[in-house]
């Protein structure tokens, strides 16, 4: 009985722990290479300066362009950056599938 208490207690503080770590990907700003930090993810936008060069600002979120220019990574398809032909395309990254694997890396703290 008292190996089934451990264990239990186990994993709800592993359930526990794993989304609040997920929800804090920032605490300010300052810790955003994209964007504003928000419910502690970052690439929230109020206007295109915010999203520093990435994309454009779209519904309050930075990753949304209007052209290929708009974009730090890959292409624009479908008004959001990160479509790819080649890992060239993706500037540090790889294409695979037709999306660059560092499409999400600027909106990471």
């Amino acid at each position: 009985m008292r190996r089934m208490s451990i264990a239990l207690f186990g994993v709800a503080a592993i359930l526990f722990v794993a989304p609040v770590n997920e929800a804090w990907a920032c605490g300010s700003d300052s810790d955003c290479k994209v964007g504003h930090c928000s419910g502690g993810k970052c690439g929230s936008c109020g206007s295109d300066s915010d999203c520093k060069g990435h994309s454009k600002c779209s519904g309050g979120k930075c990753n949304s362009c209007g052209s290929d220019s708009d974009c730090a990574v890959g292409h624009c398809s479908g008004g959001k950056c990160g479509s790819c032909g080649s890992d060239s395309d993706c500037k540090g990254g790889r294409c695979s599938s037709g999306k660059c694997s560092n499409k999400d890396d600027y909106l990471k703290g």
